[in-house]
This record gives C-alpha cells, structure tokens and sequence, in this order.
C-alpha cells in the first residue's frame, strides 16, 4: 500500500519530509526488488503510467543507527518520532520519521546525509561547510552541493495528505468524544427538567388541595 500510511512524520515536519523524499514521498510499498520488478512490468504492459516503489527489507536492519548529520541517537522504528531539535539547530532528517520495522532500512537510506533547516540561507551556509550533506528547509527547498530543487509550493504530496487526514481522524475522535459527553449532559439536563417539573406540579396539586380545604 501507499508508504504515507505506512509512516509517521513529526508534526510540523510534512513538508521538509516530502521534500527529502523526492519522489518517493508518493511511494508505494512492495516487499521485495521482485514485487517491485513485477509492478514495474504491469505499468508498462498497460501503459498505465509510472510509480514510485519503496522496497521493504524483511530481515534485520544492519545500519550502524546513526542517523545523517552526526547526531547521536537512533531514529525510533515505530512509535512516537523523535521530537524536535532546538529551533535553528540542523536536524537529521531520518529522525522525524517512524515506521514499521521492514521498512525503515529503506527510509534511513533514502534519507541518509539530508538534515533539516530553518532556511534557504541555512541550508547555503549548512552545504559550504559540509558538502558531504544535503541540506532540505521549513518551506521544502533542497540544497545540495552538486543538486538542489525548490521554488514556490506546489501540490501536497501523500506524505502531507496523511498527515493531515491524521489530524483530521484525531480531531474527528475528540469531537466524537465531546458530542457523547454533551449528549450525556443533555440528557442530565432532561432528567433533572422532568423532576423539577414533577415537583412543580406536585407543589401546585398541594396548594389546590390546601385552598379546597379552606373554602
């Protein structure tokens, strides 16, 4: 299936994401060089167009962990992404990425030597010091030494569309939570009604009662 469904990015983090993707921010997930052999001929025999393919690797992940840029810690596999790095610090961009195991040698090779920046003027100062590294910012301009892609904004990829259907699914949960809390309170709020209104009838047959006594 898509690999946007299949991982989970930073909040935040979308749009640099899908820029140090490239390409395979649309990818669909296969699970071997064979499976993705045998898309690639099915496109071609029916001239259905072209696919991006991330191939998953079932066996163990034999990368040292130590995500592009030099930081220390391993990018997390599935689970919660890393948080965020202090604001104008360069991120390694495999650490604002999560995922399914088999999946992941692929996404840290794919992602190996790009970091995230705060600017295009960032990623220009990022790549003359280390040119080694491809410097991808906020606004998903990427910067490399010998390759760079951006310019203004243009169609979401699948990345940012998972995102924000995400977003969309948990703030759909809460308003669900919040429409039976509400329905409870209403009903509360009829049940309390019907008494007061039982009891002010209740008080009105007393006081008929009292004023026939009298006469």
């Amino acid at each position: 299936g898509p690999a946007a469904e299949l991982l989970t990015v930073t909040p935040g983090y979308e749009v640099p994401l899908a820029a140090a993707f490239g390409a395979a921010a649309d990818a669909l997930a296969v699970t071997s060089p064979s499976a993705a052999a045998d898309a690639i001929r099915l496109l071609r025999k029916q001239d259905a167009g072209r696919a991006a393919l991330l191939v998953t690797d079932p066996s163990p992940d034999t990368t040292d962990g130590t995500p592009s840029g030099g930081a220390g810690n391993r990018a997390p596999s599935h689970g919660a992404p890393a948080p965020a790095a202090p604001s104008g610090t360069p991120l390694p961009a495999e650490r604002l990425i999560s995922g399914p195991d088999d999946l992941m040698p692929a996404v840290r090779r794919l992602l190996h030597g790009i970091v995230v920046v705060a600017t295009l003027e960032d990623a220009e100062e990022l790549v003359y010091a280390r040119p080694a590294l491809t410097a991808v910012t906020a606004e998903g301009d990427l910067l490399g030494a010998h390759f760079a892609h951006g310019g203004s904004a243009g169609a979401p990829s699948l990345l940012e569309v998972q995102a924000s259907v995400d977003e969309a699914a948990a703030q759909l949960e809460e308003l669900e939570v919040r429409c039976e809390e509400l329905a409870e309170t209403q009903e509360a709020a009829a049940a309390r009604r019907r008494e007061c209104a039982a009891l002010v009838e209740e008080l009105g047959e007393r006081r008929r009662a009292a004023d026939r006594e009298k006469s």
